[in-house]
């Protein structure tokens, strides 16, 4: 099970990475894509116009660069969960591309098996019983 964390952790922590220096480099979606509605070019192109794309990519780089380690996987996969349901609900409602729906759903999924694999730490860490509510 731990080479297949690894294997997770790697593929999910390079392909963010990759993504994240992409949108940056080149922001611009290409309008000749095949499945793309309007409604998704005009969310898109509002993030870019705002610059809001480059705060996106630096929490998808953040996480992405904290999924290499061993020391940070969780956290970084903590902070992913987030991330990955906004980019899930977007192909839901707005774009309703069924490639990027089934793509996110998949990383959402690995993601999910990261986090549930260290469950016990969470449990230790986050979830720990306390006296009372407050």
């Amino acid at each position: 099970m731990k080479i297949i964390v690894y294997i997770i952790r790697f593929l999910l922590g390079v392909l963010f990475m990759y993504v994240a220096i992409d949108k940056i480099i080149n922001p611009a979606i290409p309008k000749d894509e095949i499945g793309i509605s309007a409604a998704f070019i005009s969310f898109y192109s509002l993030l870019v116009e705002s610059n809001f794309i480059y705060f996106v990519c630096f929490i998808e780089f953040l996480c992405g660069f904290l999924l290499l380690f061993k020391r940070t996987y969780l956290l970084g996969g903590i902070m992913f969960v987030p991330v990955l349901l906004c980019l899930l609900m977007v192909h839901f409602f707005i774009s309703k591309n069924t490639f990027y729906l089934l793509f996110d759903g998949s990383l959402f999924l690995l993601n999910s098996i990261l986090i549930v694999y260290r469950l016990k730490d969470i449990k230790q860490g986050i979830l720990k019983p306390q006296n009372g509510w407050i």
